[in-house]
């Protein structure tokens, strides 16, 4: 059951409509809330077992907790929070939401909520965050802190039991242009670190981590990237798209080399680099370096895990892959092959795009009947034009 209270006034009106709030209600909302200063107090009283909070569309500028409150969630969206403050002693607090808000710190009393599991502080003024208040929260999953104004992160190295439950870490849509990986190697349980959509320009510290799968560091500004201290074997999925990377990062197939997703697209990376590592990673399903600056895509061996390899919107005027597991899909859309040997393609090949080149051998054997071969036709630029 949820009750919803509009534009309510304490100070003018009181709490006599609490006292008559279903006894089932497990979420109470309070919209266009009219006062400056909001006491949790005032609905504690209102049941003896656990009830959501949620205050939206409020003028609230100030939010105090006590230790009595028997309020498990709490929301608060779209406010003029400045302040909020969580007495010491809190024990029942499991979820925090604080979105479009006018914080510009995450407020230190966060500390006292021992019972959290999950946080949300997005949307806000928020400039320089405190990782370590986090620390001791022995319960804590998920902390999410996009879409701030979040300049810089303080995180020293952690003791032996902070962080102790904590898998997922959210930091993308901030200000971010120097990033420190070593403190997070004190995190026993993190599995997805997300720094996407920053200003990073500068990555810092060594990361070693058995526990981290997921790594985002898409949509930054990182032109050299060196991992040959990095330690991360359980990493799964790890992301570098829209960066102005012009080299592979350094001994990347060292550092994760159990990694399954690979994306490098939409950076400046160039034949140059040896590419031999990143091709025949053991367990990699998926490697995308499209929108880079390849001329030539001549492959002796690939990954036979590998199913998937994107090189579309390069320059690619050479295309060859003798050697593949069975059921790849290479899409080489979008590039300047004029000329194409179809056996220089592994039969394990299952389809192969080449849409929008000079020379276009497209083909899918799942819709082509029983012994048919792939036939190439000379393209004529077709309504290629992706500007």
């Amino acid at each position: 059951m949820t009750c919803t209270i509009t534009k309510w006034s304490p100070s003018e009106e009181g709490s006599f409509m609490l006292a008559h709030i279903p006894n089932d209600t497990v979420l109470l909302k309070l919209i266009n809330l009219k006062t400056n200063t909001f006491n949790l107090d005032t609905i504690d009283f209102v049941k003896t077992s656990g009830i959501g909070v949620e205050i939206e569309r409020s003028s609230v500028k100030k939010v105090v907790m006590p230790v009595s409150n028997i309020i498990t969630r709490l929301k608060l969206a779209r406010t003029y929070l400045s302040d909020i403050v969580f007495d010491e002693g809190n024990e029942r607090l499991g979820f925090l939401i604080i979105s479009d808000s006018r914080l510009k710190s995450v407020p230190s009393t966060v500390a006292h909520l021992a019972a959290l599991e999950s946080v949300e502080m997005s949307k806000s003024s928020i400039e320089m965050v405190n990782l370590n208040l986090f620390g001791k929260l022995a319960h804590l999953r998920h902390i999410n802190l996009c879409d701030n104004r979040i300049l810089s992160l303080h995180l020293s190295n952690a003791a032996g039991a902070d962080f102790a439950q904590l898998s997922d870490l959210f930091l993308s849509g901030n200000l971010l242009t120097v990033i420190n990986l070593s403190g997070f190697n004190g995190m026993p349980s993190l599995e997805t670190l997300d720094l996407q959509n920053n200003r990073i320009r500068r990555v810092q510290g060594t990361l070693e981590s058995n526990t981290l799968k997921t790594l985002d560091l898409s949509w930054n500004r990182i032109d050299v990237l060196y991992c040959c201290e990095w330690n991360l074997p359980s990493m799964v999925r790890f992301t570098l798209s829209r960066n102005e990377l012009s080299r592979l990062p350094t001994c990347l197939s060292l550092a994760m080399p159990n990694v399954t997703y690979l994306l490098l697209d939409s950076n400046a990376l160039t034949d140059g680099d040896s590419w031999y590592s990143i091709l025949t990673l053991e367990g990699l399903q998926q490697l995308d370096i499209s929108h880079n600056r390849l001329t030539r895509a001549v492959f002796d061996t690939l990954s036979r895990s590998l199913y998937i390899l994107n090189l579309q919107n390069n320059n690619i005027k050479v295309l060859s892959v003798p050697v593949a597991g069975k059921g790849l899909k290479i899409n080489a859309s979008l590039n300047s092959i004029d000329t194409f040997d179809i056996k220089s393609l592994s039969p394990n090949v299952s389809s192969l795009e080449m849409f929008c080149n000079p020379i276009d051998c497209s083909f899918d054997r799942e819709r082509m009947p029983i012994g048919q071969e792939p036939v190439c036709s000379n393209a004529q630029i077709r309504s290629c034009d992706t500007s």
